[in-house]
């Protein structure tokens, strides 16, 4: 059995390479993307089993990429991070694919344990 991989979206270096460290050390394969529209492209070639998007991207923002992400029908988990109120993204937590809504700083062993539970 392959191992799970999972797609980190962030335009900050330090979150993606966090993230990176966290989600390997769980055993998972893991790739980045800096903004929506390389996000949307390696979504479409990869096929990851989770991505974790920020809100606050560059060239296409997380509630663009959610949108085309529903246009086509998506079904895999994501989790959407936000610096923002998350109350002030409902929204986008609408989306059936979107588990779970997390604010910025998050809890690494709370995401951790999200991480895990979506990938059983």
């Amino acid at each position: 059995m392959s191992k799970k991989q999972v797609l980190v979206v962030d335009d900050q270096p330090g979150i993606r390479m966090l993230l990176e460290e966290v989600i390997k050390s769980e055993g998972y394969g893991v790739y980045s993307a800096e903004n929506g529209s390389q996000a949307l492209d390696m979504i479409q070639e990869k096929q990851p089993d989770l991505t974790i998007v920020d809100y606050n991207l560059p060239v296409m923002n997380g509630g663009e990429l959610l949108k085309k992400l529903d246009e086509k029908n998506y079904e895999k988990p994501v989790i959407l991070m936000t610096g923002m109120a998350v109350e002030s993204l409902s929204e986008e937590s609408n989306y059936p694919f979107v588990r779970k809504v997390i604010a910025k700083p998050f809890n690494i062993d709370d995401l951790r344990e999200d991480i895990s539970g979506m990938l059983v």
